[in-house]
């Protein structure tokens, strides 16, 4: 990465507020336009912690052979009377579209 382009903020009050609010707190802040991320301020000196991975979990713990055939017959027949075909297309539309606002 090469060194950023400085920004003099002298004379921007507004910025310079929220400077010396995230040194108080040593904690960087993220700038959103429009709820799009489109940068990150971060305190000189400080580090962002990285999260722990996440542990496996054993997704068979509580499985329950008896309870899922239960579960399955209780389910059946639940889509009779649908239109197939337009349940794949309604499927297949919601597939593509793309979300310009999910936050991940």
């Amino acid at each position: 990465m090469t060194d950023p382009t400085p920004i003099d903020i002298t004379n921007i009050p507004e910025l310079r507020q929220l400077v010396e609010e995230m040194r108080a707190s040593k904690q960087p802040r993220l700038l959103k336009q429009d709820r799009e991320s489109v940068a990150l301020l971060m305190p000189l000196g400080t580090t962002l912690k990285q999260q722990p991975p996440a542990t496996q979990e054993d997704i068979w713990t509580d499985y329950d052979v008896g309870k899922v055939r239960t579960a399955l017959a209780q389910s059946a027949g639940t889509l009779a009377g649908v239109n197939k075909e337009s349940l794949l297309t309604d499927i297949r539309s919601q597939r593509t579209q793309e979300s310009t606002h999910r936050q991940f």
